[in-house]
C-alpha cells in the first residue's frame, strides 16, 4: 500500500514536471513566435523603406533626365530658331541688294543722292565738305548739281557751305561725305546702310530670344 502511494507520488511528480516543461516550452515557443513576428515585421518595414528609397532615387533620376532632355531640346530649338532668323535677315539683305542694283537707273535716284548728301552735311557740320561718289554716278555730279546742293543747304539747313565733288573708288549707290581735312567721314552708301540694317534686323530678332 505504501509502495503504491509512493508510485503515485512519483507519477504525480512526473506529470507535474511534464506539465511545467510543456508550459515552459509553450512559453518559449510563444516568445520565439513573437520575436519571429517582430523580426519579420521589422524586415518588412526595412524592405518597404528600401523600396521607397529606391523609388525616390529612381524618380529623382528620371526627373533629372527629363530636365536635362528638356534643357537640351530647348537649346536645340533656340539654336534652330536663331539660325532660321539669321537666314531670314540674310535673305532680307539679299533681296534688298537685288532691288538696289536697279535703283541707280530709277527716276528717284537723284533725289536719293540729294538726301544722302544733305544727311552727310548735317553729320559733318563743317563749312567745307568733300563728297565722294561712285564712278557709275558721274553723270549726276555736275557743277549744276553742286550748286543745287549748296542752295539746298543754305535754304533748308541754314548752312553756307562749299562742296567739292570727288570721284571715289567704289561701285555702291550713295556717297561718302567728308570734312575738308578728312578727319570726319560719314559713309552714306548702300553697303553702309545694309550693315546698319543687318545689325538692326539681327539684333531685333536676337532680342526676341533673350
Amino acid at each position: 500500500m505504501e509502495i503504491k502511494t509512493g508510485e503515485e507520488n512519483i507519477g504525480g511528480l512526473i506529470d507535474e514536471i511534464e506539465k511545467q516543461a510543456t508550459l515552459k516550452i509553450e512559453e518559449i515557443m510563444a516568445h520565439a513566435r513573437a520575436r519571429a513576428d517582430e523580426i519579420i515585421a521589422n524586415a518588412k518595414k526595412q524592405e518597404e523603406q528600401i523600396l521607397q528609397d529606391e523609388k525616390e532615387k529612381a524618380q529623382k533620376t528620371i526627373e533629372m533626365m527629363k530636365h536635362r532632355a528638356q534643357s537640351k531640346l530647348k537649346m536645340e530649338l533656340r539654336k534652330m530658331k536663331l539660325e532660321m532668323k539669321k537666314e531670314f535677315a540674310d535673305n532680307v539683305i539679299k533681296k534688298t541688294r537685288e532691288i538696289s542694283s536697279s535703283f541707280r537707273h530709277h527716276v528717284d535716284y537723284k533725289k536719293f543722292l540729294v538726301n544722302a548728301i544733305l544727311e552727310g552735311v548735317k553729320v559733318i557740320d563743317e563749312p567745307e565738305i568733300i563728297v565722294e561718289f561712285s564712278p557709275l554716278d558721274t553723270d549726276y555730279f555736275s557743277q549744276e548739281f553742286a550748286k543745287d546742293i549748296m542752295d539746298r543747304c543754305k535754304n533748308k539747313l541754314k548752312k553756307n557751305i562749299l562742296i567739292k565733288f570727288v570721284k571715289g573708288n567704289f561701285d555702291d549707290i550713295g556717297v561718302i561725305v567728308k570734312s575738308q581735312d578728312g578727319f570726319i567721314i560719314y559713309e552714306n552708301t548702300f553697303s553702309a546702310r545694309m550693315r546698319n540694317l543687318y545689325d538692326s534686323i539681327y539684333s531685333e530678332l536676337l532680342g526676341e530670344e533673350i
